[in-house]
């Protein structure tokens, strides 16, 4: 008749539960923390009391989004209308402004790009240097007042870093397009950082005026 040692069993099972909560906590040490910079406390995405869409520069980048129009369709329940070239009045579950509607005081979705509130304008907010976007579905007027009061949408452009570095970036398309971009960051002093982008978009449109014979009466001069 065999017999077991019992605190060998118990040695045995306390090493293995060791080795796997250590190996968890590997794994869980790399895992990204998204930070909702539309939350006052730059609280995770998990803690929002909120429903919230994000899109980070890797993938704006992926989509290939020069301006937040190219962003819209990857956000459920946000939709836009403007009578412009570029959106200037949003809705969030269908809960938001129409173009040229001028009845209320205030726009029901908030509209913020790195803090300076910009709702019921809309159209600075081209993704050069665009560090995150963030919407937020659901009233938000708790922290954004009357303007928030069907959703926020919210702009992070990228930080300044503590090293040199600037990049420049031209592109050329059909209808005369043109775009040339450039950043630049880095240290002023021990204690001040400072980052400049600047972009320039030129393009005649696609359409033709056959009556004034012309192929810029709907064209862009952008500069952000």
């Amino acid at each position: 008749m065999k017999t077991s040692n019992p605190n060998y069993s118990i040695f045995l099972s306390s090493l293995l539960a060791l080795s796997s909560s250590t190996a968890f906590a590997d794994e869980t040490a790399h895992i990204e923390r998204i930070v909702i910079n539309a939350d006052f406390r730059l609280a995770s995405v998990e803690e929002v009391p909120a429903s919230v869409s994000v899109i980070d520069a890797m993938q704006l980048k992926d989509e290939g989004a020069r301006h937040f129009e190219d962003v819209i369709n990857s956000i459920p329940n946000l939709n836009w209308s403007g009578a412009t070239s570029r959106p200037r009045a949003f809705q969030i579950r269908g809960v938001g402004d129409q173009e040229d509607y001028k009845g209320a005081a205030n726009s029901s979705v908030g509209f913020i790009y790195d803090d300076i509130d910009l709702s019921g304008i809309g159209m600075t907010s081209s993704m050069f240097d665009m560090e995150q976007v963030e919407v937020l579905r659901g009233p938000q007027g708790t922290r954004y007042g009357a303007n928030a009061l069907a959703g926020l949408i919210y702009l992070k452009s990228k930080a300044p870093t503590d090293t040199f570095e600037f990049g420049l970036q031209q592109s050329l398309g059909t209808d005369n397009h043109t775009e040339v971009s450039g950043y630049s960051s880095g240290p002023v002093s021990d204690s001040l950082l400072y980052r400049v982008a600047v972009q320039k978009i030129q393009q005649d449109g696609f359409f033709h005026n056959d009556f004034l014979n012309l192929n810029d009466t709907n064209g862009r001069d952008e500069l952000t």
